[in-house]
């Protein structure tokens, strides 16, 4: 009997699963020049969207398999339409290192092209420093000191201190390398949002925790101290020139743990408010 060789499989087969592997490593995600690169042409491309197997996201970024995609397949995708050397920054990059409470309302980048995906907030810079761009999950993203000085585009100095105080929590705020990246950026002018952030950080604040807090500051009385320690406690507010006291009460507060901490604060001196959040 004959010997049978296995036959090698048709082309498009060897190049589905080179798209397979490609997209398993970035969220399900495939670029144009990626499947140009494993020799595909724009008919090729073209006849697998018409069947199913990719979906358009973005201008010459595809979803392979599937029309959805993960929160991270979605920042990444943005990242890859915004251009080579793209990163995802501001709010979102904050969110990716799990250092920011504040929630993104849209996918924010950073990039030296003039790339424009739609939907996407773009954030177009002259030059963007290697040392200020880093991978986390897979998506290239902004350092942490980097992240830190554009949140001070939209952030107040209290909010921003309450970033530093996770960042720190997880071993991440380098004030050094933070004043690095300050030095290299230019035409930015909040700037002192990042010192006063970085001086409230080093009094012992941990800033801003909450909508509510953020409410607070916002009455116009005089600046108290913000999260900071008070006789063994953390404080939401307090004026130690007043011997007063404020409590913003809502999901992380314990009605047990916040009676002992009045009985420790009426024994020294202070009066406390508190109000719901």
């Amino acid at each position: 009997m004959p010997l049978r060789l296995p036959q090698p499989p048709p082309q498009g087969h060897t190049s589905d699963a080179r798209i397979a592997a490609i997209a398993a490593r970035q969220h399900a995600l495939i670029t144009i020049w990626q499947l140009l690169a494993l020799g595909l042409d724009t008919s090729a491309v073209a006849k697998r969207v018409a069947r199913g197997a990719l979906h358009r996201r973005y201008r010459g970024v595809y979803v392979v398999g599937q029309p959805t995609l993960s929160p991270d397949g979605e920042w990444l995708a943005a990242v890859l339409a915004a251009g080579p050397g793209a990163a995802l920054s501001h709010r979102p990059a904050g969110k990716l290192h799990g250092i920011s409470r504040f929630h993104p309302p849209r996918i924010a980048v950073v990039t030296t092209t003039k790339r424009r995906p739609n939907g996407v907030e773009v954030h177009r810079v002259r030059t963007l420093d290697p040392r200020d761009i880093t991978t986390h999950n897979g998506i290239p993203v902004t350092t942490v000191h980097r992240t830190l000085v554009d949140l001070a585009d939209d952030l107040t100095p209290h909010q921003l201190a309450n970033v530093i105080h996770e960042a720190a929590y997880r071993g991440r705020f380098v004030e050094a390398a933070v004043r690095d990246c300050m030095g290299r950026v230019f035409g930015r002018h909040k700037l002192h949002v990042l010192e006063r952030a970085i001086e409230l950080h080093h009094a012992g604040s941990a800033g801003t925790k909450s909508a509510g807090e953020d409410a607070f500051l916002t009455l116009g009385y005089p600046e108290p101290c913000v999260n900071t320690d008070l006789h063994g406690y953390e404080v939401d507010f307090h004026w130690p020139q007043h011997q007063l006291a404020v409590e913003i009460d809502g999901s992380g507060h314990s009605p047990r743990h916040d009676a002992g901490r009045d009985r420790v604060l009426h024994a020294n001196g202070y009066s406390v408010l508190r109000l719901a959040s």
